[in-house]
């Protein structure tokens, strides 16, 4: 009898909470509540509308941001481009040359997966680089798909790869860093964003009064969750017989720091604590060692961009907006030579075919 009671209790009682819940997410529902209600940190990214939207950090030219329409909201990626706007083509991708999925001339296409760092200036480090293969290899034909994206981390990178593999690209070029150590306003992650997004309101408004409990602060993808990340878009590429190339997102801080401006800009737009913004140089270059590691594990062509500047110039300034993160055209040409310099390595120490530069079908 007394065996009797305990489960009749124990069923009472998650019957109970399982009726509250549901009246709860009723509730929710039925007066419209949102994430947006509780925090006004909900889905901010450091830019001013939260997800970008408008193009804020000058596509072309630094500091002359362009009035256009280039960002709208994505349930899974929680933004991404506009197709057929003035930078990008029919699919989205940065450029005005539309890419068919079959590669009906036989070319050697190029993908690149990353944030601003690929998709700022009037011309990119991918072109240089199809421009310096295209002399190299007259005899062969290259494409470009760029379908980086401003503000994305590794995050968003992992989540999108999968879709571009319709492209069957011979090379990908993956460059990310800057955006994965940014501390959000509010402190979340980008996964507890995408599980906020996909839960239900109840689970909602839990997670986002545990957050407040705790005082979350995270990175927008923790190092661990950034060398995941990375693994994972290596492990997707070699799958489908492309050669990763993974970029170590260069830096332009001196032994100084932090530059004067950077205080009162993460401040306000981050809500960074002195400290945190203090501590961007050592922390970036933790990310960028990552990079190293899993190139290195993985067998992987990398890109030390970094080095590459230091043997160029003892000074890090032509290379960099005044941001000191995204490049000037002269960084990017910088970057795609040490690209071009470690692919021809790369296919040649594991002896690719075809002009050295494709590597050879496993199915063949």
């Amino acid at each position: 009898m007394k065996n009797k009671n305990i489960v009749f209790n124990i069923i009472t009682l998650i019957v109970s909470v399982s009726l509250a819940l549901i009246v709860c997410e009723v509730t929710l529902v039925a007066i419209n509540w949102t994430p947006q209600r509780s925090t006004s940190d909900y889905l901010q990214f450091g830019y001013s509308t939260g997800v970008p939207i408008w193009d804020e950090d000058g596509v072309l030219d630094e500091a002359q941001p362009v009035k256009v329409k280039l960002f709208q909201q994505d349930e899974e990626l929680f933004w991404e481009t506009i197709p057929g706007t003035e930078f990008t083509n029919s699919q989205g991708f940065r450029g005005d040359q539309d890419v068919e999925v079959e590669n009906r001339h036989d070319a050697i296409r190029i993908l690149v997966l990353g944030d601003s760092c690929s998709f700022l200036g009037r011309k990119l480090y991918v072109d240089f680089l199809h421009d310096q293969l295209s002399k190299d290899y007259p005899e062969l034909s290259f494409e470009v798909i760029n379908a980086s994206v401003p503000g994305y981390t590794s995050f968003q990178g992992e989540k999108v790869l999968a879709s571009l593999m319709q492209y069957k690209p011979h090379y990908a070029c993956i460059y990310f860093g800057w955006n994965d150590h940014w501390i959000l306003p509010s402190g979340y992650s980008d996964q507890f964003h995408f599980d906020l997004i996909h839960s239900f309101k109840v689970v909602q408004l839990a997670q986002i009064m545990w957050a407040r409990i705790i005082d979350m602060r995270d990175y927008r993808v923790p190092l661990d969750d950034y060398q995941a990340n990375l693994t994972a878009m290596v492990k997707e590429l070699k799958a489908n017989n492309v050669v990763p190339v993974l970029i170590a997102a260069p830096a332009g801080y001196d032994e100084k720091g932090m530059p004067s401006w950077a205080l009162p800009f993460y401040q306000e737009y981050y809500r960074m604590t002195v400290a945190e913004i203090k501590n961007i140089p050592a922390t970036h270059k933790a990310y960028a060692d990552v990079v190293a590691r899993v190139s290195q594990e993985s067998n992987a062509v990398f890109v030390d961009a970094q080095k590459k500047f230091e043997s160029i110039s003892p000074s890090m300034r032509p290379f960099f907006r005044n941001d000191l993160i995204h490049l000037t055209t002269k960084g990017h040409e910088a970057v795609a030579d040490e690209i071009s310099i470690q692919l021809k390595a790369y296919n040649s120490s594991n002896k690719l075919t075809r002009g050295a530069l494709v590597p050879t079908n496993k199915d063949e």
